[in-house]
């Protein structure tokens, strides 16, 4: 049987940042919007759209284009009400997104604004370099391959085939947190790390990480004992996830992606645990996985 797991947590609250300002600029603007009749400016795209949200992102891609800009000038570079237009940038300004210079009263985006961008830095090479050799590995392999990325004291899964392969026990969304010590990806993340990064990570899981994610001592024993094995030959091995009786017939690979001498993240293939033995797996799969990360490093580096 066949199931689908939901993300554990989404990885939209990478940008918590930037739905905080604008959860603000929304209900400043709507509220003086209601006041001041202009509805009608700048149409969002469909029902679903906030449009105050829609005008408040055009103000700020008009600044980044063009900062320094007067109240007027941004008023006609959005097709916005100049009302409208004073009163998100006030909003901004109060953020601390923007601030005012005291000559001609033009605005300017302020420091804050990369903060909005924290979720995202460091990560442009999983659309541009990732994305594509995921699907070139999918289509060789046809069991499901995944990109995992660290994250805290878990690791999440970035981008995956799950709903394009056919040879799966268990489907899960790109975004779902999968646990260090009890996964593949787990494995080759934590042992190919540097030994303090390491030890970090072991006791994060062990004391800071949510209950599905919590490693205990007994896992921790269990990874010790495979660091050497995973060292040596350049790839982990996992089996038997207690964590999700969805697959409790699977296994995994994982091979490390590293960036500089950092562990970015982890190439993984699942399969079912009986149907791909040792051999077969260093023969035929290892070396495929191998050449991928080794491609995806140099295109990095």
């Amino acid at each position: 049987m066949r199931t689908t797991v939901q993300a554990t947590t989404p990885l939209e609250d990478q940008s918590a940042p930037l739905v905080t300002a604008m959860k603000a600029i929304t209900n400043l603007t709507l509220a003086s919007e209601r006041l001041a009749g202009d509805n009608d400016a700048l149409p969002g795209p469909g029902p679903e759209t906030v449009n105050s949200i829609v005008r408040s992102f055009a103000v700020l891609n008009a600044l980044n284009a063009n900062n320094g800009s007067t109240v007027a000038q941004i008023a006609s570079m959005t097709d916005l009400p100049r009302a409208t237009a004073f009163r998100i940038l006030e909003t901004l300004r109060t953020l601390g997104y923007v601030e005012r210079g005291n000559q001609n009263g033009a605005f300017f985006l302020t420091a804050n604004v990369l903060a909005l961008s924290k979720g995202f830095a460091g990560q442009g090479w999983v659309e541009e370099h990732a994305k594509p050799l995921i699907s070139s590995l999918a289509r060789d392999v046809i069991w499901p391959v995944s990109l995992t990325i660290p994250r805290h004291a878990a690791l999440v899964m970035r981008l995956s085939s799950d709903f394009e392969s056919p040879m799966i026990e268990t489907r899960f969304n790109t975004g779902t947190l999968l646990p260090l010590l009890a996964t593949a990806s787990g494995y080759a993340y934590l042992a190919f790390s540097q030994p303090g990064t390491r030890e970090q990570l072991i006791a994060s899981a062990l004391n800071e990480a949510t209950d599905k994610l919590k490693g205990t001592p007994v896992q921790v024993l269990e990874f010790r004992s495979n660091i050497p094995t995973i060292q040596a030959k350049g790839y982990a091995y996992y089996s038997g996830y207690s964590h999700n009786k969805g697959l409790k017939r699977t296994a995994a690979i994982a091979v490390p992606v590293r960036r500089n001498d950092e562990v970015v993240g982890c190439l993984s293939m699942r399969f079912f645990a009986t149907a791909l033995n040792k051999k077969a797996l260093e023969e035929k799969f290892v070396p495929i996985f191998k050449a991928a990360a080794a491609s995806l490093e140099a295109k990095m580096n």
